[in-house]
């Protein structure tokens, strides 16, 4: 016999299950779904692989880390269905001039029970071969784990362990053409990484192709015979685009960010999934760049709605980024 508490563990356990299937239906458990870090690219719909220029890039193209000049400190609070699916990063990166950047984050995802967490850690390292091209590569630790304590783990037999690890890498690549435009691609688990708890099936890490582009309008702002506010609102604004292959299904992402002045951004975005389970996504946010002494403080705040027929279909997402 299960006890109401014993119901209320496995309740969550199905909520998550539930959470999960809903991104990646073929997969069981823990297919270290893409929902990304930090609430900027969040707030740009996701389409950030051709960006990469703060805190969040390893996670999106490591090539961005090769023109990244100063150290940037990140972190990262999201939360999904009501507080149900929490997720929490941390990540730095170091540039060392021509040799390139070093980065390095860690980020971890459980469901509010504490039964379930998800764990990626990640090595990167990026460089801009020359002014027009970066290069970069993540090496990735996996790792799942379910707390053997929590009877409805203890008792199932499908639980032929309690926690699973893996390591995979990926690469990308950065080109600019020219000032104002950025063209960005990564392919990520490159090597197959399977976070399998059981004997009976796997569970694989997918195989995730990005590619997309970011225009910056400083060039349209230059050209144009608008008033100095129109200029100065250009020369802070850019958009993005982006098309991703994961698990047989397709992702298209766009968003535009807008700098109202050196302190306020606005962001919207807008995604689209193709596939065995489509949906759409809706996504805000903002950011406010406060000085602090020599170095400056940017606070993200992200949200994104999911068109999908869940309660709480929708994601908060928080971040703080440190420029010394």
């Amino acid at each position: 016999m299960i006890d109401s508490k014993g119901n209320d563990r496995l309740k969550h356990i199905l909520h998550l299950l539930l959470f999960i299937a809903m991104f990646a239906p073929t997969i069981t458990f823990a297919a270290f779904n893409d929902i990304g870090v930090g609430a900027r690219p969040l707030g740009l719909g996701g389409a950030f692989v051709a960006l990469a220029d703060d805190s969040n890039a390893a996670n999106y193209n490591a090539a961005g880390l090769g023109y990244i000049e100063a150290i940037h400190l990140g972190g990262t609070h999201a939360q999904r269905f009501n507080g149900l699916i929490t997720y929490n990063a941390i990540s730095g990166i170091i540039p060392f001039g021509k040799i390139g950047s070093i980065g390095a984050s860690f980020g971890d995802l459980a469901e509010d029970s504490d039964v379930y967490h998800e764990q990626t850690a990640r090595i990167s390292y990026g460089n801009a071969l020359f002014k027009q091209f970066a290069i970069g590569a993540n090496l990735k630790l996996f790792r799942t784990s379910f707390n053997e304590a929590n009877e409805f783990v203890a008792d199932n037999p499908y639980f032929a362990q309690t926690s699973s690890s893996a390591v995979s890498f990926d690469l990308g690549v950065i080109a600019k053409p020219f000032q104002s435009l950025s063209l960005g691609a990564s392919i990520e688990n490159l090597l197959p990484a399977d976070t399998s708890i059981s004997h009976e099936e796997t569970d694989p890490v997918p195989l995730n192709i990005r590619a997309g582009l970011a225009y910056r309008l400083e060039s349209i702002a230059e050209m144009s015979a608008q008033g100095a506010a129109v200029s100065n609102l250009l020369k802070g604004s850019l958009g993005t685009f982006e098309v991703a292959s994961r698990n047989g299904e397709i992702y298209v992402r766009t968003g535009v960010e807008v700098w109202l002045n050196k302190a306020i951004a606005v962001r919207a975005g807008y995604g689209v999934k193709n596939g065995g389970n489509s949906a759409t996504t809706l996504s805000f946010g903002g950011s406010a760049r406060l000085p602090v002494s020599s170095a400056a403080l940017q606070i993200d705040y992200g949200f994104q709605l999911l068109s999908e027929d869940f309660q709480g279909n929708t994601t908060h997402r928080f971040s703080i980024n440190l420029i010394l």
